[in-house]
């Protein structure tokens, strides 16, 4: 076999491999839908849970506006009706399961010396709190600074996103999915002068939306150790 059409068919395979990982990366991108966040209800369950003790679901159902506006003949069947969603949901919580939030944050633009898309207000005071049944808990991600850059080409995120203005920068969405892994039962912390039970939670995935989570951009699963590119 001639060495020209050789190297050709050399060529050809090794421009196909490369191609592979992009179509792959595409695919899982086109077929990716958003996660759903976690409400005010699973993390009270979820705090109760891992602090090893079942909330008062007599006094959540009786002290709900709900309950209030039933009659009194029905109340009994009203009570014993929500009991049961309650006590199957928490039997249902997991701390194995993920947290997950979305949140609007900014992304500057494009910066050469950290390789990337610096987001801002990504540092260690970053919370997610929530309130249920007059209880205020707050989601401490631990590890937020690992994500403080984006780091993308900006050809890249140009050709992701061309919409996008990479010189002035702009709202992005944030999914953090989260595994919770402690809880401070002590004492609650003063958190804008309101006190919240903390619950701490490592990131495990982030996808990088356009803004209002209306197509993905970019995926970092900390599992896999590698980025899905589109």
């Amino acid at each position: 076999m001639p060495h020209r059409l050789i190297c050709g068919i050399f060529a050809v395979v090794v421009f196909i491999f490369c191609l592979l990982p992009q179509a792959h990366a595409t695919r899982f991108l086109d077929t990716l839908r958003p996660t759903p966040q976690t409400d005010a209800l699973y993390i009270t369950m979820l705090f109760h849970k891992m602090a090893g003790y079942q909330p008062d679901f007599d006094l959540w159902v009786k002290s709900s506006e709900e309950y209030q506006r039933t009659p009194n003949p029905q109340k009994t069947a009203y009570m014993n009706e929500r009991l049961d969603v309650f006590y199957d949901y928490y039997t249902r919580v997991s701390p194995e399961d993920p947290i997950v939030v979305h949140i609007d944050m900014r992304l500057e633009p494009y910066n050469a010396e950290a390789g990337g898309f610096p987001i801002s207000g990504m540092n260690h005071e970053v919370f997610f709190r929530y309130t249920h049944q007059g209880g205020h808990f707050a989601v401490i991600p631990t590890n937020i600074e690992e994500y403080k850059v984006y780091r993308m080409s900006l050809s890249e995120m140009q050709r992701r996103a061309p919409g996008f203005n990479t010189e002035r920068g702009g709202t992005v969405t944030l999914h953090f999915h989260m595994t919770p892994h402690s809880i401070n039962t002590q004492s609650p912390a003063m958190l804008s002068n309101i006190p919240h039970w903390m619950l701490a939670a490592e990131i495990y995935e982030v996808q990088l939306w356009s803004q209002g989570s209306r197509r993905p951009l970019w995926v970092w699963n900390k599992a896999e150790s590698r980025y899905h590119e589109e």
